[in-house]
């Protein structure tokens, strides 16, 4: 039985200890050692990146390249565009493209992003509350669709663990209801919507990923070679920019170095799984069962657990290393020395050593105590209940210099603020009743030295101290005590302040940002006005400073901007603060209710203030203005970013007049662009579901009627919308860079058709003004005619006059080539735009087409038949064939022969129509060869 009560006793001390370990385990006591730990491995076996994932930095140099923050969007569509002629797997900005800019630039991204054909991301995130501490979720960011519609969007949401530390990536997440791949799962092609986080590999050594400067790549200074077949991530590295976050091993990093690590992770197969901690804990508690023996040395029983901690140490390591787990040892590393303090307990006389640690550490605490209170960048003042000072710290005469130099035992009571004597008074009242409150954390005003008001942040706590001997005044044993801690927070309150009113206004002008100018839309039209009364929105674009500001010069046209806004913020007091919606684009509203016509007087008196002269230094600029405007007579019900949309839309039609200009939202425009988007959006995928096709017109010539050719008709029948005319989706594809995937599409089907007819037969086909000057026009024509096998001679390329409007060696070049490829170059709608004779010399043209507008009053009108005439004679000078367009009547072709016109086109001849209807018309002509003589 003896023998028996040793082991009890030791598994009954072991299970104690094990209870002790595992409650503090569930109370994730050692989650934050275990995430240390593993960290100091990570740091103790550094890995390099794979060199698969390179990283495009926005660093300071390259923001002071720019030298403006945020950068037009044409900057990224040329990144794009160069990243994409590299041949980048893939492509992914890190970049928040979630409102809208100019029209042009988020034209010019959206024709880059469409171009790299789907190989871009671009991030969406889910905004968390964290006024009030908690994890839900109030939104989630993306792209905007004019964006998200030519992109892959990924997830970029990171969560940092308790302590600030981000140590895991989602693999997706919920957005809008639907699963959203992380950037680094998608980037590494790793789909799993099951699992949680993974545990990213901080092994991995950012200054071991290849990475550039965003201007360099931009500038063309870096060897394309360096992004060929690499996964690109585009993001900011700038200090200023705040993109930071902690992470272990590296301290602070980019945020989107943290997307490239979890990345290089998931590529090397480093995404850490935690294990349990269990079995590292069961071998503790074997090896701790042996050591509470008494029976051995403490010396043997304390090398055990030595060993068995470097064992555990030793297992982790490779573990984590060599096969990408993590094991938890810290639980098990407190349960050894556990046992070892019990053993060590066990061998001391265990009252003797308590009260001599207990004088010790009272001395020590009283010595750290005077140590910390003497030393603290806090002012510290301990006062007892009657004012009397007990003790306080040397930072304390930079609040209260009267205070500071009493000497302890000192009455203070008349010295200190009247705040603070009511405060400390309750605080020891609370205690002295038992009435559990916690510190308050207060602020009190106090006047400086220099008569300046000075903010002071402090804390009052009452502690109750005990008497060794005697009694207090009160006649208790014990005494009550108030600490006051406080700081001077003066300079953080103007940071702060700052720094608040730089999130909401433009740094420049000091106008509100358009997020905080709708926040405030929001926020003060929340009432329904009275009948006849309505709040007006105006969007304000300044008509010719693009111009300004390229000849003064940015640093005249910055002083001109801040003018603008000076002078709107002074105008009226009925008007709003100013908000900047763009570059040269302001908004306002009115603040209290007006009638529709003092809303429009308002404007007028917007277009009269900004139109006046500004002096800008020593020079004189003078603005136009054009005003959209949209008049509500309801509250705005937080439809504050509709209300500025339709005031930018007016403004659209605004911009559209010559000169200054007012124009009021109104539904139907409202309905005209909406109808606009939908065929924009309905446009991209046309070609996919097969609504375009090409109809020809035919080609006589005008004496015998004899078919010579056709052109080529675009047309687009919708499903839904019906037919579309081409003059409505052209303008709508050259704006949004649409047009040259279009052009080719028609190109290359109508060089099909024409295989199919007659031989002699040619085949003219439209080509965009834009698509000529930035398209390679030159290789989608020898790639259509290599891939069809149409002869050169039998394609006609129609180009308008407008194409000519800024003339340049270039736009001869390509017209040359054009002419070595063997296709003929036709000028079409001849004398309705910039009708030119020096281009008519210049360029090497093979045919005019005079423009119908001239041919269907051509009998009547005595003008039009001298303009024809004319052109006749200047192409027979010239050696250049002319066709006439929108020949419909025997009157207009009998004028036409009569003064030598060779070729017609209208609906005398045939209407547009199928190709295999141009092959039977051509049929029946070879069947009746004679068709002319024969009708005559």
């Amino acid at each position: 039985m003896v023998k028996a009560a040793i082991p009890i006793r030791r598994l009954l001390v072991l299970a104690s200890l094990l209870c002790i370990v595992a409650s503090l385990a569930g109370f994730g006591a050692f989650t934050r050692f275990d995430a240390a730990l593993t960290a100091r491995r990570m740091a103790f076996e550094p890995r390099a990146a794979s060199g698969d994932v390179v990283f495009v930095t926005i660093d300071k140099y390259s923001l002071d390249e720019i030298g403006v923050w945020p950068w037009d969007r044409t900057v990224y569509a040329r990144l794009i565009d160069t990243l994409a002629g590299a041949q980048a797997r893939d492509i992914f900005l890190d970049i928040d493209f979630s409102s809208r800019s100019s029209p042009d630039s988020d034209a010019a991204l959206a024709r880059a992003l469409e171009a790299a054909g789907g190989g871009v991301l671009l991030p969406s995130f889910t905004q968390y509350n964290a006024t009030n501490g908690s994890s839900d979720a109030i939104g989630v960011t993306s792209p905007n669709p004019i964006f998200a519609d030519h992109a892959w969007i990924a997830s970029v949401s990171v969560r940092a663990d308790g302590d600030g530390v981000v140590r895991k990536f989602p693999y997706g997440e919920v957005q809008g209801g639907e699963f959203v791949m992380s950037a680094p799962a998608t980037l590494a092609g790793v789909a799993d919507q099951r699992s949680g986080p993974f545990v990213i590999d901080f092994s991995i050594d950012p200054s071991t990923v290849p990475h550039f400067s965003a201007i360099d790549v931009v500038s063309g200074r870096i060897d394309p070679s360096a992004f060929a077949d690499k996964i690109v991530v585009v993001g900011a590295t700038a200090i200023e920019l705040k993109d930071n976050f902690f992470v272990p091993v590296h301290g602070l990093v980019s945020g989107p170095m943290v997307q490239i690590i979890a990345t290089e992770s998931l590529l090397q197969n480093r995404s850490l799984t935690p294990l349990h901690s269990l079995p590292p804990l069961l071998v503790a508690g074997l090896v701790g069962f042996a050591a509470l023996s008494p029976r051995r040395s403490l010396r043997l029983q304390s090398l055990l657990v030595g060993s068995t901690v470097v064992a555990l140490e030793g297992t982790a390591f490779w573990l984590q290393s060599a096969q990408g787990l993590l094991l938890p040892t810290i639980s098990a590393h407190a349960l050894l020395g556990l046992v070892v303090t019990t053993r060590v307990l066990e061998e001391l006389d265990l009252r003797t050593w308590l009260l001599r640690l207990a004088s010790v550490e009272a001395d020590n605490s009283r010595s750290l105590l005077g140590q910390v209170i003497s030393d603290s960048a806090d002012a510290i003042l301990v006062v007892d209940e009657d004012g009397l000072l007990v003790e306080h710290s040397a930072r304390l005469a930079d609040i209260l210099a009267d205070v500071a130099a009493a000497r302890n035992g000192d009455s203070v009571q008349a010295l200190l603020p009247e705040r603070w004597r009511t405060d400390i008074a309750r605080a020891i009242e609370d205690l002295r009743l038992d009435r559990n409150r916690p510190a308050a954390l207060n602020e009190l005003e106090l006047d400086g030295a220099n008569g300046e008001r000075r903010t002071i942040e402090y804390t009052i706590t009452a502690s109750r101290l005990a008497l060794a001997a005697g009694k207090s005044r009160q006649g208790d044993d014990h005494v009550f005590v108030a600490c006051i801690t406080a700081r001077d927070i003066t300079e953080r309150r103007r940071q702060e302040e700052r720094i608040g009113f730089l999130s909401r206004h433009d740094v420049l002008t000091g106008a509100l940002r358009s997020s905080a100018f709708v926040a405030e839309i929001d926020a003060r039209m929340t009432v329904t006005p009275p009948a006849g009364t309505g709040h007006a929105v105006y969007a304000v674009n300044l008509h010719r400073f693009k111009t300004i500001n390229a000849t003064l010069g940015r640093d005249k046209g910055d002083a001109l901007l801040k003018a603008v806004v000076r002078r709107l913020s002074r105008l009226d007091g009925r008007l709003s603060a100013i908000g900047r919606l763009g570059g040269d684009t302001f908004a306002a509203f009115t603040t209290i209710p007006v009638s529709e016509a003092e809303a429009r007087s308002i404007a007028e008196a917007i277009v009269s203030t900004v139109s006046a002269p500004f002096d800008v230094t020593d020079a004189k600029a003078k603005l136009g203005v054009h005003i959209g405007m949209v008049f509500r007579t309801e509250a705005a019900d937080g439809q504050g970013a509709a209300l500025v949309a339709e005031a930018e839309l007016a403004l659209d039609e605004a911009r559209q007049t010559n000169g200054s200009g007012l124009v009021q939202f109104d539904p139907e425009s409202g309905a005209r662009h909406a109808a606009a988007r939908r065929i924009e959006t309905e446009l991209w995928h046309a070609l996919d579901r097969g609504e375009m096709r090409v109809l020809y017109q035919p080609q006589v010539l005008l004496r015998d009627r004899r078919l010579i050719g056709a052109e080529a008709l675009l047309r687009w029948q919708h499903p839904e919308l019906g037919f579309i005319s081409p003059q409505v989706f052209i303008e709508i594809a050259e704006a949004n860079g649409f047009i040259e995937q279009l052009g080719h599409w028609a190109l290359e089907q109508a060089c099909r058709d024409a295989l199919t007819w007659r031989e002699d037969l040619t085949v003219a086909v439209n080509v965009s003004p834009l698509q000529f000057q930035r398209g390679d026009i030159i290789g989608a024509v020898r790639d259509v005619l290599d891939l069809t096998g149409l002869p050169p001679k039998r394609l006609h390329i129609e180009i308008t006059e407008s194409t000519f409007l800024n003339p340049s060696p270039e736009l001869f070049d390509r017209l040359a080539a054009l002419k070595a490829l063997g296709v003929s170059v036709a000028l079409d709608d001849f004398g309705t735009g910039y009708s030119s004779f020096g281009y008519l010399a210049r360029f090497p043209l093979d045919k005019i087409k005079v423009d119908q507008m001239f041919v269907r009053t051509l009998v009547e009108n005595t003008a039009s038949q001298a303009i024809v005439n004319s052109v006749r004679a200047l192409c027979q000078g010239l050696g250049i064939a002319m066709i006439c367009e929108g020949v419909e009547t025997e009157e207009e072709l009998k004028f036409l022969r009569l003064i030598g016109c060779e070729q017609g086109q209208g609906y005398l001849f045939g209407k547009p129509q199928a190709s295999a209807d141009l092959i039977r018309m051509a049929e029946q002509e070879d069947a009746a060869p004679d068709t002319e003589a024969a009708r005559a």
